[in-house]
């Protein structure tokens, strides 16, 4: 195998405003505006934007999972907040081993408003302890934990950090534009205790037209902000460090960040950042006394985001996420030591983040004797929400995703009849088929033109799999059953594409037909001509009608002469019917999408050296910098007949983890299309994961060493609402 119920004792704001109604038998809070949740200490916040509130889903015990109750039992608690919240951030920290810090808060915020709720998260309070108002918008916050104190020794306060626009009214002094502030909150004890906030200061001061995305707190008294120019076209990604300033000061200059991670994330824009505590990525083996395996991720080693779509216009290259390393603001390698591809939904944009130590999943391994199960623990897993509906899964400590194919890229020819219900059984199948890459090495490398050497096979990490069809003497997909002109029986006016490999040609043939019965005699097209409609061509045939066949209504055109075979993707369509050659073929462009472990090794040409003229065959890399086109070909006709298809299957040998939901009434997750914001526990052993689906007002429950790997789960799933 390839590597690799708790009573709480609250009082509501009014019971009128404070609580909302609940289903105590299935659990449904009446959620309205499910947009962000956050995981703290076995509870999930989450927000109802529309009511103005949090609801706190008790999450501690594993038999009974519920919404946490009013005073009134009928009744699920309801912390009332600032108007409309759709963002939510916890004290984050970090223990001097480098394991999680919880803290005592949970921070809500709302798009376009200047106000910041704090609410206790201890499951004897759950309210809102103060509400801070800034002088501008608030666009990002995180928190950091009280820090380690002795055991009777009072914590501290905890530190939030929220970034605000340009907070001058215009008739006021000119101070400066966006910035980071700093406010020490005292814990809910010394709160009680009549303790002060203190005023809030500036940490850290942007540049014009600058504004903060996102933030994430990290170790060392230091937190990661993630900014965009107003045109979001760019960005910076900063590492900040905390100097705990006591006064306030302007921001007409700008501040100097202790590292710029941008280049890192290719200096495009992220809009979410985060990081991870101390994790271990593989202990000793104890058996090998003269190797030490250990390995470890140190608390905020690794700084993962979100690149910002709107910079490129959702083009790839800015979709997804990449991992920085923090200590040197560069991109990180991956398991084979090259740096890290892009980790990217399938399709859309992701649509939150969140890594998870030490988790607990479920994995299907595909192989040639079929599909194995294993339960396994990953270091650091990646969860990663998308617009359609899926969640990518991912090892963030490999740094790439996961590769559940133990199988190495590998072709399989299968010859079929038209209908393809029947295997026609005919030996030899794969040799009438080349699908190959082929890599051309330079002798010498410091000589790129001299003389060079080739290696052919698949290039695991860059084949794009797929199902492709030789058909031979196939239909024009687009000329099947086509309405005749009767007015001009030999004439036939058809759609003609204008690259050359998908034409029509001389020497193809015209079938007609009806309902009923095709025409035997082939109308063999003997010449082309342009067409008064734009697009078109008239195919002409010199072949005479036979008296039988002059009044079928319809027609098909198949391929013939020196080019019979159509190869047609998976979908139908034609991709090229210039196939049947020894030199060219059809060509895939590839490219790399996962790295295998060896990525970086090389391999032996045997036979090299005579052509390179050296004392010994010459090595060259597994994989070259550029993979080769995938190139399709057809070597052989091998007896086919009218329409009959050599099917072939392009495995890539590499399938990744994407976790689906079966979002239909029966499962009673039809709603559940649109993930939000993911969250789950940091402090090691997850099995739950939990997800916010603006889409169903509610969140879902992931259960995850029961998911099933590239499916649409339901078993696996639990909604709240």
């Amino acid at each position: 195998m390839k590597r690799g119920i708790l009573p709480v004792v609250i009082a509501c704001a009014g019971l009128a405003a404070g609580c909302s109604d609940t289903d105590p038998t299935t659990n449904v809070a009446g959620l309205s505006g499910a947009y962000d949740v956050s995981y703290v200490g076995g509870l999930v916040f989450v927000t109802s934007s529309d009511r103005d509130e949090l609801q706190v889903l008790d999450a501690r015990d594993p038999d009974n999972r519920h919404f946490i109750r009013a005073p009134n039992p009928l009744q699920s608690l309801a912390i009332p907040v600032l108007d409309r919240p759709d963002s939510l951030a916890r004290d984050t920290g970090y223990k001097a081993d480098g394991s999680a810090l919880p803290g005592p808060y949970v921070y809500a915020r709302s798009a376009g408003a200047a106000e910041i709720s704090v609410v206790a998260a201890d499951p004897s309070r759950l309210v809102e302890t103060h509400r801070l108002t800034a002088p501008s918008l608030v666009t990002a916050f995180a928190a950091r934990s009280p820090a380690e104190v002795p055991e009777g020794v009072p914590p501290g306060p905890s530190v939030l950090y929220y970034a605000i626009q340009d907070p001058d009214a215009p008739s006021a002094a000119d101070t400066g534009g966006a910035r980071v502030v700093r406010l020490p909150v005292p814990g809910p004890e010394a709160l009680d205790a009549g303790a002060a906030v203190p005023a809030p200061v500036t940490l850290f001061c942007l540049q014009p037209g600058e504004s903060v995305q996102s933030m994430a707190v990290m170790p060392a008294n230091q937190l990661v902000v993630a900014t965009r120019k107003s045109n979001g076209l760019s960005g910076r990604t900063l590492l900040v460090t905390d100097t705990e300033p006591t006064a306030d000061v302007s921001c007409l200059t700008p501040s100097t960040a202790t590292r710029d991670l941008s280049a890192g994330f290719n200096n495009f824009p992220v809009r979410l950042v985060v990081t991870h505590p101390r994790v271990v990525v593989r202990e000793d083996d104890t058996t090998t006394p003269n190797v030490n395996e250990f390995e470890e991720l140190l608390a905020g080693q690794l700084v993962y985001g979100l690149l910002d779509e709107l910079a490129c216009g959702g083009a790839e290259e800015c979709t997804g996420t990449l991992a920085v390393v923090t200590a040197t603001g560069q991109r990180a390698t991956d398991l084979s030591g090259a740096p890290m591809l892009t980790i990217r939904p399938r399709v859309g944009i992701p649509t939150g983040l969140a890594l998870i130590p030490t988790a607990t999943l479920r994995f299907l391994f595909a192989a040639d004797e079929g599909v194995t199960t294993a339960t396994g623990t990953v270091p650091l897993l990646g969860l990663m929400p998308s617009s359609n509906g899926a969640i990518s899964v991912f090892s963030a400590n490999d740094r790439r995703e996961f590769d559940l194919d133990t199988r190495k890229p590998f072709v399989s020819v299968v010859a079929r009849d038209a209908a393809e219900t029947v295997d026609l059984g005919l030996d030899g199948a794969a040799s009438l088929v080349s699908v190959t890459q082929t890599s051309v090495f330079p002798c010498d490398p410091a000589n790129p033109t001299g003389t060079s050497i080739t290696r052919t096979g698949l290039i695991e990490g860059s084949v794009p799999g797929g199902l492709f069809r030789f058909v031979y003497q196939g239909s024009f997909p687009w000329l099947i059953d086509q309405a005749r002109d009767m007015s001009t029986p030999s004439s036939f006016v058809v759609d003609q594409p204008a690259e050359a490999h998908r034409q029509v040609r001389v020497g193809d043939v015209i079938l007609l037909a009806n309902r009923e019965l095709v025409c035997t005699t082939d109308l063999v097209v003997s010449s082309i001509r342009p067409s008064t409609e734009a697009g078109k061509v008239v195919l002409e045939t010199t072949t005479p009608i036979p008296e039988g066949c002059a009044a079928l209504p319809t027609f098909s055109v198949v391929a013939a002469g020196s080019q019979p075979f159509l190869l047609i993707d998976e979908a139908g369509a034609l991709l090229s019917r210039d196939v049947e050659t020894v030199q060219g073929g059809y060509e895939i462009p590839a490219k790399y999408t996962f790295h295998p472990t060896d990525f970086l090794g090389t391999a032996t040409i045997s036979g090299s050296a005579a052509l390179c003229r050296t004392s010994s065959d010459v090595r060259v890399p597994l994989y070259p910098a550029t993979p080769p086109p995938l190139v399709l070909r057809v070597e052989g006709r091998g007896g086919l007949t009218r329409g009959q298809r050599l099917v072939v299957t392009v495995g890539s040998g590499v399938i990744n983890f994407t976790l689906g939901v079966s979002s239909t009434a029966q499962t009673g997750l039809l709603f559940y299309t649109l993930p939000g914001p993911v969250t789950a526990s940091l402090a090691g052993g997850a099995e739950l994961a939990y997800i916010a689906y603006p889409s169903a007002d509610g969140i879902l429950q992931v259960a995850l060493p029961l998911v099933d790997a590239n499916a649409n789960n339901a078993r696996s799933l639990r909604a709240f609402e």
